[in-house]
């Protein structure tokens, strides 16, 4: 199994190959449809139904071209959320790893940029999960919306289950900002003693004072609630 999964790392190299493991043992490529597939990997979901005609699907598969087959944090948790073992193999170095749903929960801060993984939102999302076991609805949005004048943030403040704050701000609240755009594109979660908890784009996860500049994006700040 393992040295199969090599043969097609080597075949898909400088790309990542990928695929799903089926109940038979069988290895079963699918299409790589990320954008950036020389350092992602996306499942073409025709692949992956096709692979479900055939057995249950037991795994999902992917190699690390020229780099150790250590899971990343986006590995670890897609494996958390898939709720299947993740199995890497990295060419041409030859290594694999197993990597089986634990439990495991993301640091909140050092987060490497990942769109619907790791972005401004997600965080926010987990933030809140683990601290006040409040679920927030994820905003429908495309990856750079704000560049195409789109503004998903406007109709889910419209909708989600948030209060505007008019009081002082608490922590956990919600700061919605416009940081070198025309729409609202960020949000970062207030947790106390003036700072903030967010992630910008295409860059780590943070803790920052929330003043000076992030004050001046402000746009309003809202207060989830239980439903």
């Amino acid at each position: 199994m393992i040295n199969e999964m090599l043969h097609l790392a080597e075949l898909a190299h400088p790309q990542e190959a990928c695929g799903v493991l089926l109940d038979s043992g069988r290895v079963y490529p699918c299409r790589n449809i990320a954008g950036n597939p020389n350092t992602q990997f996306e499942l073409d979901p025709v692949d992956y139904a096709a692979a479900e005609q055939l057995g249950k699907v037991v795994g999902i598969w992917h190699s690390h071209p020229d780099d150790t087959a250590e899971p990343s944090l986006v590995d670890r948790v897609m494996c958390e959320r898939t709720a299947l073992p993740w199995h890497i193999v990295s060419w041409p170095n030859g290594e694999h790893t197993l990597t089986a749903p634990d439990g495991w929960q993301a640091p909140y801060e050092g987060r490497p940029f990942c769109w619907g993984v790791f972005d401004c939102f997600s965080l926010a999302q987990d933030w809140h999960r683990r601290e006040t076991d409040i679920n927030l609805p994820r905003a429908a949005a495309r990856e750079d919306f704000w560049r195409h004048g789109e503004n998903p943030f406007a109709a889910w403040l419209a909708s989600a289950p948030v209060d505007v704050v008019t009081d002082e701000i608490q922590r956990g609240d919600l700061i919605f900002m416009m940081c070198e755009a025309e729409v609202i594109n960020h949000v970062a979660v207030y947790i106390g003693d003036s700072r903030i908890l967010h992630q910008l784009y295409n860059q780590p996860s943070q803790v920052s004072i929330y003043g000076g500049w992030w004050q001046r994006c402000t746009v309003t700040v809202v207060r989830p609630r239980h439903e």
